[in-house]
């Protein structure tokens, strides 16, 4: 599907029954957290949600010296995120590390699976498009920090990787998506697919991110 920007994401952990957590066992009492532009939430919104391997290798078959038919392996989707900053407490949630008590933060022994929806418009209508992940991790693997100059500081992004999994409410495949427009679409729906128990959307005429 076409789009045009990156309106915002979402993400929220998941609970081994498939159930969003909320509370303190989450990253928000709602269970959903909102990479938004707010500085007072700790964040700076994000530059990309950039998804691969959204459809799996295609092989082609061959028989008689022709090419007779073709097989599509399984979608094995993959997210590259880059945000100007998450907050941080909510961000070393996210990637299942674990609080030390004294301000740190160190890897846990458990992977934390976690929901994700990327948000855009289309370019006609400039109605929303929701990419919607129900179980995946993140991971951040490097932190390239470097020296201001004389002239400029230098900033590191919040760079992630999300690797998604079969997920039993889409059919057990990766992913889903909407689009708002679509005659049958309900946002409390879609929510409550992607983060089952979920309370961030509780009227279906609500609007995402109020």
């Amino acid at each position: 599907m076409a789009t045009i920007g990156l309106k915002t994401i979402y993400t929220g952990i998941k609970l081994p029954n498939g159930s969003v957590a909320l509370d303190d066992q989450g990253v928000d009492p709602t269970g959903i957290f909102e990479i938004d532009t707010k500085k007072e939430n700790g964040n700076l919104g994000s530059k990309s949600f950039n998804i691969t391997n959204l459809t799996g290798t295609t092989t082609k078959i061959v028989g008689n010296n022709e090419i007779v038919d073709t097989s599509v392996g399984s979608s094995s989707p993959t997210v590259a995120i880059d945000s100007n900053m998450i907050n941080p407490e909510k961000l070393n949630k996210l990637l299942g590390r674990v609080q030390l008590g004294d301000g740190g933060w160190a890897p846990g022994k458990t992977t934390v699976e976690v929901g994700l929806i990327g948000v855009a418009e289309d370019p006609i209508y400039h109605s929303r498009i929701f990419y919607c992940f129900g179980r995946g991790t993140l991971a951040k693997t490097t932190q390239n920090i470097q020296t201001n100059t004389d002239t400029a500081k230098t900033r590191e992004d919040d760079n992630l990787t999300y690797t998604a999994m079969s997920y039993d409410k889409f059919n057990s495949e990766p992913y889903a998506v909407y689009w708002e427009k679509n005659k049958d679409f309900s946002l409390k729906k879609m929510f409550d697919r992607v983060f089952p128990g979920q309370t961030f959307i509780k009227d279906p005429a609500q609007p995402a991110g109020k």
